[in-house]
């Protein structure tokens, strides 16, 4: 794989991309200067000096993860709003075809009433990328085409039923890779625990969910009173590249003489 080769596709935090080779197999996540790696698992810094890869600190880490939750595209998710909104931002990674999904959705329409509170939502199939996923994939798709998707999203859980499909051009493929990129960023940057449904804060921590959640305990778990204060970023691990730019490659380490 050469840069020239190299398919390198922006994801759902803005300055964060992921590496595909031409065969479509994933490389490694970095920025726009190239100097993050998730090579060899983890992530770690490259470039920034001669020699390999270091493997950032649990500081560096929780740097990283401040500015992935500062940069969500949330144009790209699909908004979900109770009540007011209550000025939240939670980020919510589903599953059309998870069981324990259903029973969250099902629990936040009877809290309806009771919430003020919006999500942002990443949806997929608990199959993944295995063909068993495309039936549950072709939904999504559908869903995240209406022109009404948080309506549509809610409309499947009550009456198992999707929009007609339009031409709006999403394949299954990019359903499945925009989650699962979204999932494996945030597991990186240790802001979730590898489950779904998974529910994210606005300062990165993950919401504990429980069986048959009451409206009561939604309210509370979700409500703008819980929202936490967010300073900006320090760091800029994510900082833009210049406009117009290609995101580099991360640097190759210089080899032993």
């Amino acid at each position: 794989m050469t840069p020239a080769t190299a398919d390198i596709v922006p994801t759902h935090v803005k300055g964060m991309y992921a590496i595909f080779t031409p065969a479509g197999k994933m490389v490694s996540l970095t920025n726009d200067a190239g100097t993050l790696t998730t090579k060899g698992g983890g992530l770690s810094s490259v470039g920034l000096q001669a020699g390999k890869p270091i493997r950032l600190t649990p500081r560096q880490v929780n740097e990283v993860r401040a500015e992935v939750m500062a940069n969500l595209d949330y144009d790209k998710m699909i908004k979900i709003s109770y009540g007011n909104g209550g000025g939240r931002k939670i980020l919510m990674l589903s599953a059309i075809d998870c069981p324990g999904c259903r029973m969250l959705e099902k629990d936040l329409a009877k809290a309806a009433s009771r919430l003020n509170t919006t999500f942002y939502l990443v949806p997929s199939s608990l199959w993944g990328s295995d063909p068993a996923a495309v039936p549950a994939l072709e939904k999504v798709a559908k869903i995240r085409c209406d022109a009404n998707p948080a309506l549509a999203w809610q409309t499947f859980w009550v009456k198992r039923t999707v929009p007609a499909p339009t031409t709006c051009g999403l394949t299954t493929q990019q359903v499945e890779r925009d989650f699962s990129l979204l999932f494996y960023i945030m597991d990186t940057v240790k802001a979730i625990k590898p489950v779904v449904p998974m529910l994210v804060t606005e300062d990165g921590n993950w919401i504990r969910l429980f069986r048959d959640m009451s409206p009561t305990a939604l309210a509370a778990a979700f409500g703008a009173e819980r929202k936490p204060v967010v300073a900006p970023p320090a760091t800029q691990w994510l900082a833009m590249a210049p406009a117009g730019a290609k995101p580099a490659l991360p640097a190759q380490p210089a080899k032993a003489r």
